[in-house]
């Protein structure tokens, strides 16, 4: 190959190497610019979610949580299996009497050994069962946290829709209060009403205008809410896409309980961690068994000459090999050991009833919180069709008033009063919708229901009665 191409592989490389290798504060820029494009213009509730389970970094400790109890589980089963082990080592004799079978030279030795447990008081078997069981509770542990997280974006997902239609009622309410500002000047220049009507709209108008600025606010911490769960940056301009209106239909109570009780990921891990400790206390035990275990074992050594005049051969060399080996079957048993048995053994006994009973304590919080989301949601529905109700009775209130000034027959504090209350029972509607996407989700959590057959369930649930 020519030198010239030589030489341009080699640069083309290095430019490789220069554009892998980012030091310092320039990676973290482009970890940030990559985070960044994660978030579409259009962010869909279920896209939110997703992301939040990959970028969240609470998700990400509870997945590492998983790998660390399947390391445990390896290192458990381990022990099942013969141990085989090599060494070697370089040998200077000091000090030998003038005869001796070993060489005056330094030389190498290689061991070779073999073990293998053949009893172990069931010690092993059970430390496989609790390490099953700690993966387990791990990934029961990542589920809850999943379902938390979606739990937390549907919250602020939802937070933000309220916020982002809160500033639009502030601003409706604004342009309605600077109209009929407008609409007072006019028709105090023309003398058809007092001054107070004037000065009432202007002081109506800076109400409302400090409401705009509260409600743009809320919006603002709600994106920047919605920004640390999913764990990286929203950019802005990001709109939210409207999810179907939540629903959900008619359910038992005691069907739902049931459905906590089987699904809740929660309640899965605290059942392992009961089984871990189980098993924690028969490996406790086994300490007071006895153990038998197998060992092979054999050293190579390097081959050792001596003079033949040492034993009556004169002029002839001898070879002396002296590799060696041993088979071993050992049994211990511990007849005194101070009480440091019978001290575990008391310890994972307590550790069982702690385990028992947390599950016990669990499985009531679980039906207090079924029953309290239940309760919640029939509240948010009844709050929501009253909220509707009055909108449209204010509405109507709102209408008569504003026909009424413009007739000339009602007062600018009848026209005040009926913008304020429809400005009321907007912000209450907004609110009670809130309410009532927050208790679907507050529900779905509490029976241990998976994000995305949540969402599909409410969807289907509004198309179905659509």
């Amino acid at each position: 190959m020519p030198t010239r191409s030589l030489v341009m592989i080699a640069l083309g490389l290095a430019v490789l190497a220069a554009g892998a290798f980012v030091p310092g504060a320039a990676a973290e820029e482009q970890a940030t610019e990559a985070e960044s494009g994660v978030v579409p213009e259009t962010l869909s509730l279920e896209r939110a979610i997703e992301i939040a389970i990959e970028y969240n970094p609470e998700v990400e400790v509870s997945r590492q949580g998983i790998t660390a109890a399947g390391g445990q589980l390896t290192r458990a089963m381990s022990a099942l299996m013969p141990r085989l082990t090599v060494s070697a080592r370089r040998v200077t004799p000091v000090d030998l009497p003038p005869f001796s079978f070993q060489s005056p030279d330094s030389t190498w030795e290689t061991e070779l050994s073999l073990s293998q447990s053949l009893y172990s008081g069931g010690a092993i078997p059970k430390a496989v069962e609790a390490a099953k069981g700690y993966r387990r509770g791990s990934e029961g542990a990542y589920r809850w946290t999943c379902q938390q997280i979606a739990f937390a974006v549907r919250e602020s997902y939802y937070r933000v829709l309220t916020a982002e239609q809160g500033v639009t009622v502030a601003q409706d309410v604004v342009d309605s209060a600077e109209e009929h500002l407008r609409v007072a000047r006019l028709r105090y220049e023309a003398g058809v009403v007092p001054q107070f009507d004037v000065l009432a709209a202007e002081a109506r108008v800076a109400r409302v205008e400090q409401g705009l600025i509260s409600a743009v606010a809320a919006r603002d911490i709600g994106w920047a809410n919605l920004s640390t769960v999913l764990g990286v940056p929203i950019p802005s301009g990001t709109k939210l896409s409207a999810p179907p209106p939540v629903a959900s239909g008619e359910a038992d109570l005691e069907d739902l309980r049931e459905e906590a009780l089987a699904n809740r990921p929660d309640l899965l891990t605290a059942d392992a961690t009961r089984a871990v400790a189980v098993a924690a206390l028969e490996v406790a035990r086994a300490a007071t068994r006895p153990t038998v275990s197998a060992g092979l074992s054999y050293t190579l050594r390097e081959q050792t000459v001596i003079a033949g005049d040492l034993f009556g051969v004169p002029g002839q060399d001898i070879v002396v090999s002296q590799n060696s080996g041993y088979i071993v079957v050992a049994a211990n048993y511990s007849l005194f050991d101070g009480g440091q048995a019978e001290g575990e053994i008391r310890t994972a006994g307590a550790n069982v009833t702690q385990a028992e009973k947390g599950v016990e304590g669990l499985e009531q919080r679980i039906e207090l919180e079924v029953k309290s989301a239940y309760l919640l949601l029939s509240a948010a529905r009844a709050q929501v069709e009253a909220a509707q109700k009055e909108v449209a009775q204010a509405q109507e209130a709102h209408r008569v008033a504003t026909l009424r000034y413009d007739e000339g027959v009602g007062t600018s504090l009848e026209i005040l009063d009926a913008e304020a209350n429809l400005e009321g029972a907007r912000t209450r509607l907004n609110g009670a919708t809130y309410g009532l996407n927050l208790a679907v989700a507050q529900l779905d959590l509490a029976v241990g229901r998976d994000w995305r057959e949540a969402i599909q369930t409410d969807a289907a649930t509004e198309d179905a009665g659509g």
